[in-house]
């Protein structure tokens, strides 16, 4: 009588699954530096030339570092969510994730910053005092001309320039990632960029051959 052995197999992941995760993680971390570098790079840019053209309009424009700080949303969020359209095209889940990274900072930035002793705010409540350094408005910070305003208002605008930037570190980072999740998931749904592409390709091609069609009646 012969005996029978049974083996147990027990499940392993195959290279090829540990590939897709390894390629998973490393788009992960290039969707999350691509928010990163839209708030380092065009948030600045889209801020200059906003400003720029208010000036042109409007002589009683606040400051630029004002103006920045005060619109710090809007100029993190729109072009974050553009990007995030344009990179959706990949259909990658990964990208409806990035939000995690920079809300996680920010979290932690939250939970240890440091109220300080002076504030009126510390008899109230530990989170109006949070709340404004990472989320409100309300600066008032002048416009310079050359370096020694600029170091002037460094240093008489101290408490606003430091809020203003922690915003720009932090708290900008937050909306641009829940702006480029939103889109990336949105296009996954919708096939938004797609669309939009098509509609493009079409009004192009239909107003090359408007005058090819003028020209020849017949």
């Amino acid at each position: 009588m012969q005996e029978s052995t049974e083996i147990e197999v027990l499940p392993q992941d195959t290279p090829s699954s540990k590939s897709a995760v390894g390629w998973q993680i490393f788009w992960f971390v290039v969707h999350v530096a691509g928010v990163y570098a839209v708030v380092k790079f065009v948030t600045p840019l889209v801020a200059g030339w906003s400003h720029s053209i208010l000036l042109l309009l409007n002589r009683s424009t606040p400051g630029s570092f004002q103006f920045f700080f005060s619109h710090i949303l809007v100029l993190s969020f729109f072009p974050a969510f553009l990007f995030g359209l344009i990179n959706s095209r990949w259909k990658q889940r990964v990208a409806e994730f990035v939000w995690l990274v920079p809300a996680g900072i920010l979290a932690y930035q939250c939970l240890t910053f440091a109220v300080p002793s002076s504030s009126v705010l510390v008899s109230q409540s530990r989170f109006p005092a949070v709340f404004h350094q990472f989320f409100a408005g309300g600066f008032a910070i002048p416009e310079f001309h050359d370096w020694t305003e600029f170091w002037q208002i460094v240093r008489s605008s101290y408490p606003d320039m430091t809020r203003g930037m922690a915003q720009v570190q932090y708290t900008a980072p937050f909306y641009a990632g829940i702006a480029y999740s939103i889109a990336a998931w949105i296009d996954r749904r919708t096939n938004l960029t797609q669309t939009v592409i098509e509609k493009v390709r079409r009004w192009e091609e239909a107003r090359f051959r408007q005058p090819s069609v003028e020209n020849n009646p017949d």
